[in-house]
């Protein structure tokens, strides 16, 4: 925090710039997910504070916090924040997934009330936050993701982004920085999805009927030969989830490839199903089958539209990558990337409340303040010294001072 330039004139300050962003992560830690709270709880604590902080003035009040935040450089900031985590993770050799997520609360009174965005790159193995990079609205995402991967070594990483990230310069710059990518294709890219809507659902076609009948002959003979599909169905919560993930290697198929594309070596489909699962009064299952759910529907859910491809139930995505991958590893990397919601905007939601902070000014930099909290509790469960769900890890934080002072004031092990 020291290495963080303090935004406040030269005269004599009361309180020192490091010691205040030090004190608020460590309330954040302990569950105090708010500028006041955070600082009554280091109050609280003041004294086992003075331990390993001067804080010659006692703690500093929450609007000294708060114009402290609101001053301090955010792209500087940012960096320090990824020289740090940087020492502890390697972000070489990784599947990073790249995704943006709003603060719907820090919106400014502007004409069309869209909230702001932050773009933040995750280890997706780790749940790690590797950096991230504030944008206006989710429109700016296509122009930040090159200017943020640029920011770090993504030499032998997996780079995976939703479908506003299918973009060619992007590719480019993934692989001019050494990297690989595997993202996805949706309707923002129409002739592409249609392309590999009609020629997938074409293929598995014939790849059905050339197991039923050996003299069948394929229409794309080709293609045939480097098509792969693989299907797999649990039950996640109330609802059957069915999902079928088919990938092929020949990708001449796709228009794009033959002249913005060259460097794509596998196309897929992933095709998911969600079902929710129902009960009668006696409490026995009586969720419909596939055939039954999309021609009828259910009672918790009407008959799917025809066009509701994308939509809750229903989705079919088009996938890309430069490398060769199976069936079994494109759909391990998409559910990968998508894990993310649970282990990074969730928990910040949920336990960090982010989307209820009302922050305007100094909000991207209290948005690091939690990424630095997240990051810590994180990998306190992964070295199994906290409980697994992040509130019960925050709840060991502010009542276990020996897990503060090992990873507050002790500095964190590196990982590499």
């Amino acid at each position: 925090m020291r290495a963080v330039p303090d935004p406040r004139c030269g005269r004599e300050t009361k309180h020192d710039h490091a010691e205040v962003l030090v004190c608020l992560v460590a309330g954040f830690l302990a569950g105090r997910t708010t500028i006041r709270r955070s600082l009554k709880w280091c109050k609280k604590h003041l004294e086992e504070l003075r331990e390993y902080l001067p804080l010659k003035n006692g703690i500093a009040s929450p609007s000294t916090a708060c114009r402290l935040l609101s001053g301090i450089d955010e792209e500087l900031f940012a960096l320090e924040f990824m020289e740090w985590i940087g020492e502890i993770m390697d972000t070489k050799g990784i599947h990073l997934a790249v995704d943006g997520k709003a603060l719907r609360a820090g919106m400014e009174k502007v004409k069309d009330f869209r909230a702001p965005m932050i773009l933040n790159a995750v280890d997706a193995a780790t749940g790690l936050v590797a950096a991230q990079m504030p944008i206006k609205n989710k429109d700016c995402e296509i122009k930040a993701i090159p200017e943020l991967l640029k920011l770090l070594d993504i030499k032998g990483s997996v780079v995976t982004a939703d479908a506003v990230g299918t973009q060619t310069q992007i590719m480019e710059q993934i692989l001019s920085q050494e990297g690989h990518f595997v993202l996805m294709v949706k309707k923002n890219q129409p002739q592409s999805y249609e392309e590999i809507v009609k020629y997938f659902g074409e293929m598995s076609e014939d790849h059905k009927r050339t197991k039923e009948d050996e003299n069948y002959r394929p229409r794309y003979p080709g293609m045939q030969e480097k098509y792969e599909e693989i299907s797999r169905k649990e039950r996640n919560r109330d609802r059957q989830e069915y999902r079928w993930y088919s990938v092929c290697r020949e990708c001449s198929l796709l228009t794009k490839t033959q002249k913005e594309w060259p460097f794509v070596k596998t196309v897929g489909l992933a095709r998911q199903i969600r079902i929710p699962v129902e009960r009668d009064g006696q409490g026995n299952d009586i969720t419909p089958d596939i055939k039954t759910f999309l021609e009828k529907g259910s009672r918790r859910r009407p008959k799917p539209v025809q066009d509701e491809e994308t939509g809750k139930d229903i989705q079919e995505t088009g996938m890309i990558s430069d490398m060769e991958l199976t069936a079994e590893e494109m759909g391990r990397i998409k559910r990968e990337h998508w894990a993310v919601e649970n282990r990074l905007h969730h928990v910040l939601d949920d336990a960090f409340r982010e989307d209820r902070s009302p922050a305007k000014k100094s909000k991207h930099n209290l948005a690091l303040i939690r990424k630095f909290a997240y990051n810590i509790l994180r990998i306190a469960i992964l070295y199994g010294d906290c409980a697994e769900i992040m509130t019960e890890a925050m709840d060991d934080f502010s009542d276990d001072l020996l897990l503060r002072k090992k990873y507050v004031f002790s500095g964190i092990e590196s990982f590499y």
